[in-house]
């Protein structure tokens, strides 16, 4: 009957607890030695240092130490991708919070290794070209990748980015030396060429108009003082006479008139403000 009993008790602590230990995923049984870490169970054996085998009691990137190796350890730099140390000869690469050996770490676009430069977005990390390629804004004047020193319009009025020696006139790439410039369809213009393209240069100085401006049925454009007859320099305030292009006064395309025998038109001029 003792024995009997004694059977029955062995057979009872061979059962296993209803929890498994973290590092083996093995069950733990009532008769194995314990051990407790971060709240979670282990086999005694199975929570040792990854160095000396001894028992652990200190945790550093998904690895258990003892207390002299832990601290060695968190003293030295260890690769992200292969966990063995860097040396200190080497130009580690710190990227995503940890550190690489050059060559261990790779583009998330092309896969090549990487060993010098490279840059982070989103949690993922890049080659310096593909960064530059798939990230930077493009210069609209060379289509290179626009780094530092970005010029844009701050009211918004012209759209895109430019280097800085590359902006200037869409016409005579002149840069702006006191950063005024003028939009003409989405491009940045010198004043000269921006009216040139606005039609908007007085057909007579050839400056730009800004302000009063006559205008005639031809759809040319001048500064009032400028709009006068081919002959006389007067200025004209109302009706002009159109011959062989050019401009004349009553007076002078009577003359004219006289002499040749010739038709000219008789054209209203409209004054106005650009």
């Amino acid at each position: 009957m003792a024995d009997l009993m004694q059977s029955i008790t062995d057979d009872i602590q061979l059962q296993p607890q209803s929890n498994d230990c973290f590092a083996c995923d093995q069950a733990i049984l009532k008769y194995d030695k314990i051990r407790s870490f971060n709240n979670k169970q282990y086999h005694g054996d199975c929570l040792v240092c990854h160095l000396c085998r001894s028992p652990a009691n200190h945790q550093h990137l998904d690895k258990y130490y003892c207390e002299r190796d832990y601290y060695v350890v968190k003293s030295r730099m260890t690769c992200g991708t292969c966990d063995k140390v860097i040396n200190p000869s080497d130009a580690p690469i710190k990227a995503l919070g940890k550190f690489y050996h050059p060559g261990h770490i790779k583009c998330y676009h092309c896969y090549e290794p990487i060993y010098d430069s490279w840059k982070e977005h989103k949690g993922r990390v890049y080659c310096k070209k593909d960064f530059k390629s798939l990230f930077l804004p493009k210069c609209r004047a060379c289509n290179r990748s626009v780094e530092k020193e970005a010029i844009s319009a701050m009211d918004g009025s012209l759209k895109g980015k430019w280097h800085r020696e590359c902006f200037g006139c869409q016409t005579c790439h002149r840069p702006f030396p006191d950063n005024t410039f003028y939009v003409f369809d989405n491009s940045p213009y010198c004043k000269h060429h921006y009216h040139q393209l606005n039609n908007s240069l007085c057909r007579t100085c050839d400056h730009p108009i800004e302000g009063p401006c006559a205008q005639t049925i031809e759809n040319w454009r001048f500064h009032p003082p400028c709009f006068c007859c081919q002959v006389c320099r007067g200025a004209i305030t109302d009706v002009y006479y159109m011959f062989d292009r050019r401009i004349y006064c009553e007076t002078h395309i009577r003359q004219l008139q006289r002499q040749h025998n010739i038709k000219a038109e008789k054209r209203k001029t409209q004054f106005g403000r650009i």
